[in-house]
């Protein structure tokens, strides 16, 4: 009998918006955890592509500067046969230099977007690439000096043997554990153990 007197003096109003109020205090701290978790879902997910495509893009990149070095060209008969030889060696490397030029700028635009997630310390993974390509490029272009492309008529080229054989170390790629070689896959290697621990984590 006491019990149904309880339950008959509730204010049953006032229980009605308590309990409203109590269900949607529930809901919005279950819908911001839910958001909170969505968000680092997401981050993550943000985080993981940029590591992956900076791996990917430097692979990309380590075979176009191999792909530089190749020692076999195909020249165009033509241009042979007309006294052009060194302008179409210089036209095919032109194309080669431009194809790797190309992956690097996108691995460029990649390393500031890993600049803007893991600081400083991730764009600098990239700068030892940049030499490479630098003196990459250097070296093909002492090729030439070397073969009297950009020499005045009547100066004489200091092309003495050895100095011959160091240009081609660099330009030509002799086998695959050559010295440039080597450093070629000592800066990818870096570039893979950085960006590995974040595409794991």
């Amino acid at each position: 009998m006491t019990f149904c007197l309880t339950i008959c003096t509730l204010n049953w109003s006032l229980t009605k918006d308590i309990v409203t109020i109590i269900g949607t205090a529930g809901a919005l701290s279950i819908g911001v955890a839910g958001l909170s978790t969505w968000r680092r879902q997401l981050r993550g997910a943000s985080q993981y592509d940029v590591a992956k495509r900076a791996v990917l893009l430097t692979y990309q990149v380590q075979d176009a500067l191999q792909g530089v070095r190749r020692p076999m060209l195909y020249l165009r008969k033509e241009e042979i046969e007309s006294g052009r030889k060194i302008e179409e060696e210089q036209r095919i490397y032109d194309e080669r230099m431009r194809t790797l030029l190309e992956k690097w700028a996108d691995l460029r635009t990649l390393s500031l977007e890993a600049r803007v997630i893991w600081g400083q310390k991730a764009e600098e993974q990239f700068r030892p690439v940049k030499e490479l390509i630098g003196e990459l490029r250097a070296e093909i272009w002492m090729h030439f000096w070397l073969k009297g492309s950009f020499a005045a008529p009547g100066t004489t080229v200091d092309n003495n043997p050895e100095r011959v054989a160091a240009n081609d170390k660099i330009v030509y790629k002799m086998s695959e554990d050559d010295d440039f070689s080597k450093r070629i896959d000592a800066v990818v290697y870096q570039i893979e153990n950085f960006f590995s621990a974040r595409i794991r984590g």
